[in-house]
């Protein structure tokens, strides 16, 4: 005879309780029928947490009957996967909620759903695990493949950013703005990386002028332009702050081969050699000085190595900014630091200021000792020059 509780649940179903009759099927002991009645309540679930609590219901009564279990499982898995898919994946929480789904499908026989899932978070190990479950051989293999992929660019990745920071620490910039640039081709999430690059970017020197400032003494400026502009602009090479200095009073053309030409570069108070105003293109030889206007006056001097003049060194004389000095030499040539008292010397190649310890007994970038070789300098670096702390700028 049939149980009370099997007869109650067959009335509540026959009445669309279907509630009623999951329960009464549960007491009764029928699972195949308090499984079905508990994916009823799924099908009429308001929203979509209704749906996958129901199915989470249908699933523990499928015990471990395996087409009960697959046929819940499939459905749990689903809406599982359809609420993850909606609120999107965002955090380590909406990744373990997908997680759960393909665990949840694969328990189901939904192995290439889960599979594709798996793939989706980057674990391709347990991709192919979910292919081979389904007979899936070539999903299989290139989850496998992928799986070398993802290792070989984290080796890559690793590899890049550990020559990232060697270089920084020994002045190569140049060498560490290319491994971060490895480092942005091989990661997944290259956030850190490229603010790291753009930071790098930033503060790199490439217009072959530089300014060295010392502590307690006037900045240096060591550059290599092809044309020094002086004047009263901020963006002048040699900015001066006396009134009657125009806003790019005069230039000094660095032809090359020791050779440096001044001209006027059409300022309103004119630019004089030796008391006598010039007019186009003058060469400046041995030493000497010119005047900007009537206030100011720069002393110059040609600076010889191996023989030869190679720099060219400028000292504001009077005015405002009085003790300021320039040193201009052609890109390539070694420029000698010690007319301005540094040991050590500087060299422009592309642009990009190149430090060498010269004579200097010691020299450090970052706290960093440099025995030999020279530095790429970029802005904000703190170099120590016999004891000496120098602020790049």
């Amino acid at each position: 005879m049939l149980s009370a509780d099997y007869r109650a649940a067959l009335a509540a179903e026959a009445a669309g309780n279907v509630e009623a009759a999951a329960e009464r099927y549960g007491l009764a002991g029928d699972r195949e029928g308090a499984v079905r009645m508990h994916l009823a309540r799924a099908q009429r679930a308001a929203d979509r947490n209704a749906e996958i609590a129901a199915l989470r219901d249908a699933l523990h009564w499928s015990g471990d009957e395996p087409t009960l279990r697959r046929m819940a499982a499939s459905a749990l898995g689903k809406a599982l996967l359809a609420r993850a898919e909606a609120e999107g994946v965002a955090t380590a929480r909406d990744r373990d909620r997908l997680r759960e789904a393909a665990s949840v499908l694969s328990a189901g026989g939904e192995h290439r759903l889960a599979g594709e899932i798996h793939e989706k978070l980057g674990d391709y190990t347990a991709a192919a695990s979910a292919y081979s479950a389904g007979g899936l051989i070539e999903k299989v293999e290139d989850a496998l493949g992928r799986d070398e992929e993802r290792h070989r660019a984290e080796r890559e990745r690793r590899d890049a950013f550990a020559g990232y920071e060697t270089h920084m620490r020994l002045g190569r910039r140049d060498d560490a703005r290319a491994d971060l640039a490895r480092c942005i081709q091989a990661a997944p999430d290259v956030g850190d990386y490229r603010r790291l690059l753009d930071e790098l970017d930033a503060h790199l020197i490439t217009g072959g002028r530089v300014e060295l400032r010392r502590r307690h003494r006037k900045s240096v400026i060591v550059c290599s332009a092809p044309v020094v502009a002086i004047g009263r602009d901020a963006l002048c090479d040699l900015a001066l702050r006396t009134g009657g200095v125009s806003r790019r009073h005069a230039e000094i053309e660095v032809v090359g081969g020791g050779q440096f030409m001044l001209r006027d570069a059409g300022s309103r108070n004119g630019t004089a050699l030796a008391g006598l105003p010039i007019v186009g293109r003058v060469p400046l030889s041995d030493a000497g000085a010119f005047e900007l206007g009537d206030d100011t006056r720069i002393e110059f001097k040609l600076l010889a190595t191996a023989g030869a003049p190679a720099a060219l060194l400028l000292t504001v004389a009077t005015g405002l900014d009085r003790g300021a000095q320039l040193l201009a030499a052609a890109e390539g040539e070694r420029i000698d630091l010690a007319p301005v008292d540094l040991a050590a010397d500087l060299v422009f190649a592309k642009g990009r200021p190149w430090l060498g310890v010269g004579e200097a007994r010691s020299l450090r970038l970052a706290g960093e000792p440099i025995r030999h070789g020279r530095v790429q300098l970029v802005r904000r670096d703190v170099v120590v020059v016999d004891d000496e702390e120098i602020d790049v700028a």
